[in-house]
Protein backbone atom coordinates (compact mmCIF):
# COMPACT_ATOMS: atom_id res chain seq x y z
CA UNK A 1 0.00 0.00 0.00
CA UNK A 2 1.31 3.46 -0.93
CA UNK A 3 1.72 5.99 1.84
CA UNK A 4 0.44 9.52 1.14
CA UNK A 5 2.78 12.19 2.46
CA UNK A 6 1.78 15.62 3.58
CA UNK A 7 3.47 18.72 2.21
CA UNK A 8 5.11 19.18 5.60
CA UNK A 9 6.56 15.65 5.49
CA UNK A 10 7.96 16.25 2.00
CA UNK A 11 9.53 19.55 3.06
CA UNK A 12 11.04 17.93 6.14
CA UNK A 13 12.59 15.15 4.01
CA UNK A 14 14.04 17.66 1.53
CA UNK A 15 15.50 19.92 4.21
CA UNK A 16 16.89 17.17 6.45
CA UNK A 17 20.52 17.88 7.12
CA UNK A 18 20.29 21.52 6.10
CA UNK A 19 21.38 24.13 8.59
CA UNK A 20 20.81 27.84 8.88
CA UNK A 21 23.91 30.01 9.18
CA UNK A 22 24.27 32.55 11.97
CA UNK A 23 23.95 35.32 9.38
CA UNK A 24 20.65 33.86 8.15
CA UNK A 25 19.41 33.50 11.73
CA UNK A 26 20.28 37.14 12.46
CA UNK A 27 18.48 38.23 9.29
CA UNK A 28 15.39 36.21 10.26
CA UNK A 29 15.40 37.74 13.77
CA UNK A 30 15.75 41.21 12.24
CA UNK A 31 12.82 40.61 9.88
CA UNK A 32 10.74 39.26 12.75
CA UNK A 33 11.53 42.33 14.86
CA UNK A 34 10.67 44.65 11.97
CA UNK A 35 7.37 42.81 11.49
CA UNK A 36 6.59 43.04 15.19
CA UNK A 37 7.38 46.77 15.15
CA UNK A 38 5.25 47.29 12.05
CA UNK A 39 2.42 45.41 13.73
CA UNK A 40 2.16 47.63 16.79
CA UNK A 41 2.81 50.73 14.67
CA UNK A 42 -0.11 49.88 12.39
CA UNK A 43 -2.40 49.02 15.30
CA UNK A 44 -1.58 52.42 16.79
CA UNK A 45 -2.24 54.27 13.52
CA UNK A 46 -5.50 52.37 13.02
CA UNK A 47 -6.66 53.45 16.48
CA UNK A 48 -6.74 49.87 17.76
CA UNK A 49 -4.35 50.80 20.58
CA UNK A 50 -3.62 54.06 22.39
CA UNK A 51 -0.24 55.70 22.83
CA UNK A 52 -0.15 54.37 26.39
CA UNK A 53 -0.80 50.84 25.12
CA UNK A 54 1.84 51.33 22.41
CA UNK A 55 4.34 52.24 25.16
CA UNK A 56 3.41 49.09 27.10
CA UNK A 57 3.90 46.90 24.04
CA UNK A 58 7.11 48.74 23.18
CA UNK A 59 8.39 48.04 26.71
CA UNK A 60 7.79 44.32 26.11
CA UNK A 61 10.43 44.48 23.36
CA UNK A 62 12.97 44.58 26.20
CA UNK A 63 16.54 44.55 24.95
CA UNK A 64 15.30 44.50 21.34
CA UNK A 65 13.96 48.08 21.65
CA UNK A 66 17.28 49.55 20.55
CA UNK A 67 17.36 47.26 17.51
CA UNK A 68 13.72 48.08 16.70
CA UNK A 69 14.12 51.85 17.07
CA UNK A 70 15.50 52.43 13.52
CA UNK A 71 12.51 50.51 12.11
CA UNK A 72 10.10 52.66 14.11
CA UNK A 73 11.85 55.87 13.04
CA UNK A 74 11.71 54.85 9.38
CA UNK A 75 8.02 53.92 9.62
CA UNK A 76 7.17 57.26 11.24
CA UNK A 77 9.14 59.22 8.67
CA UNK A 78 7.56 57.30 5.78
CA UNK A 79 4.10 58.03 7.18
CA UNK A 80 4.69 61.79 7.65
CA UNK A 81 2.75 63.74 5.03
CA UNK A 82 2.39 67.53 4.64
CA UNK A 83 -1.08 67.01 3.14
CA UNK A 84 -2.32 64.88 6.01
CA UNK A 85 -2.79 64.86 9.78
CA UNK A 86 0.45 63.82 11.48
CA UNK A 87 -0.39 64.06 15.16
CA UNK A 88 -0.25 60.29 15.80
CA UNK A 89 3.11 59.92 14.09
CA UNK A 90 4.52 62.99 15.81
CA UNK A 91 3.29 61.76 19.20
CA UNK A 92 5.30 58.56 18.69
CA UNK A 93 8.36 60.47 17.58
CA UNK A 94 8.12 62.71 20.67
CA UNK A 95 7.25 60.06 23.25
CA UNK A 96 9.16 57.00 22.04
CA UNK A 97 12.01 58.36 19.93
CA UNK A 98 12.51 61.56 21.94
CA UNK A 99 12.47 64.05 19.06
CA UNK A 100 11.67 67.63 20.07
CA UNK A 101 8.16 68.66 19.05
CA UNK A 102 9.29 72.07 17.82
CA UNK A 103 11.63 70.49 15.28
CA UNK A 104 8.84 68.29 13.97
CA UNK A 105 6.38 71.14 13.70
CA UNK A 106 8.93 73.37 12.01
CA UNK A 107 9.76 70.71 9.41
CA UNK A 108 6.06 70.09 8.76
CA UNK A 109 5.19 73.79 8.52
CA UNK A 110 8.06 74.39 6.12
CA UNK A 111 6.86 71.52 3.91
CA UNK A 112 3.29 72.81 3.95
CA UNK A 113 4.37 76.34 3.01
CA UNK A 114 6.52 75.01 0.18
CA UNK A 115 3.67 72.86 -1.11
CA UNK A 116 1.16 75.71 -0.92
CA UNK A 117 3.47 78.06 -2.84
CA UNK A 118 3.91 75.46 -5.56
CA UNK A 119 0.17 74.78 -5.65
CA UNK A 120 -0.68 78.45 -6.12
CA UNK A 121 1.93 78.83 -8.86
CA UNK A 122 0.66 75.79 -10.77
CA UNK A 123 -2.99 76.83 -10.33
CA UNK A 124 -2.27 80.25 -11.79
CA UNK A 125 -0.40 78.75 -14.71
CA UNK A 126 -3.26 76.31 -15.39
CA UNK A 127 -5.87 79.11 -15.22
CA UNK A 128 -3.88 81.18 -17.72
CA UNK A 129 -3.58 78.20 -20.07
CA UNK A 130 -7.33 77.57 -19.84
CA UNK A 131 -8.08 81.28 -20.42
CA UNK A 132 -5.83 81.32 -23.47
CA UNK A 133 -7.84 78.44 -24.90
CA UNK A 134 -11.11 80.30 -24.26
CA UNK A 135 -12.11 78.65 -20.98
CA UNK A 136 -12.54 81.06 -18.08
CA UNK A 137 -14.89 82.09 -15.31
CA UNK A 138 -15.32 81.83 -11.58
CA UNK A 139 -16.46 78.21 -11.77
CA UNK A 140 -13.33 77.04 -13.60
CA UNK A 141 -11.12 75.05 -11.24
CA UNK A 142 -8.03 73.37 -12.69
CA UNK A 143 -7.54 69.79 -11.55
CA UNK A 144 -4.03 69.75 -10.11
CA UNK A 145 -4.29 66.09 -9.16
CA UNK A 146 -4.19 65.26 -12.87
CA UNK A 147 -1.11 67.43 -13.43
CA UNK A 148 2.13 65.41 -13.51
CA UNK A 149 4.08 68.52 -12.47
CA UNK A 150 1.94 68.81 -9.32
CA UNK A 151 2.41 65.14 -8.47
CA UNK A 152 6.17 65.61 -8.90
CA UNK A 153 6.10 68.70 -6.67
CA UNK A 154 4.21 66.79 -3.96
CA UNK A 155 6.70 63.94 -4.21
CA UNK A 156 9.65 66.33 -3.87
CA UNK A 157 8.17 68.12 -0.87
CA UNK A 158 7.40 64.83 0.87
CA UNK A 159 10.93 63.60 0.26
CA UNK A 160 12.39 66.82 1.63
CA UNK A 161 10.13 66.55 4.70
CA UNK A 162 11.32 63.00 5.31
CA UNK A 163 14.95 64.07 4.94
CA UNK A 164 14.41 66.93 7.42
CA UNK A 165 12.69 64.63 9.90
CA UNK A 166 15.51 62.10 9.71
CA UNK A 167 18.03 64.88 10.24
CA UNK A 168 16.20 65.97 13.40
CA UNK A 169 16.48 62.53 14.99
Amino acid sequence: MVEIKSTFDIIMEKTRGMTVSEEEKALMRERELEGKTRGIFQKYLDGAISLARFKEEWDHFGKDREKALPFLKRMCVEKADPEDENSLVFALLKEIVGVEGDRLEHALESARENLEARRLKLLERARRALAESGISGSAVQPNLDADPEWREAVSQVKEKLRTNLLASM
